[in-house]
């Protein structure tokens, strides 16, 4: 099992998402967030389709920061059910890997 994984959610907007990117890295709980604009999602809601513009938040971290990034990401989101998916990193260069473990130990 790997030891480094990565954590998709969007946003509604830059202003939140540039809240949560900045304190998940000071906080040492990512490595870094990539912030991607321009994002349309289309989706279930509350029985309905929804369409909306987003902000994608693409966080590389190290897995026993997960819970605390969690816990960081649903205080600050604005939705009732913010997107978390966690993607398994199972390569890499070992030096970048390091890099990611050092900025969140």
């Amino acid at each position: 099992m790997s030891e480094f994984c990565l954590v998709l959610c969007t946003c509604p907007d830059m202003d939140s998402a540039r809240r949560i990117a900045q304190c998940a890295v000071e906080q040492r709980l990512a490595a870094c967030v990539n912030i991607i604009p321009g994002l349309e999602s289309v989706y279930q809601w509350q029985g309905k389709v929804q369409t909306d513009n987003e902000v994608q938040l693409v966080s590389k971290t190290y897995k026993p920061k997960l819970e605390a990034l969690y816990t960081l990401v649903s205080g600050l989101h604005p939705y009732d059910e913010p997107e978390w998916l966690v993607l398994d990193i199972t390569g890499g260069s070992p030096t970048y890997l390091d890099w990611i473990k050092s900025s969140t130990t």
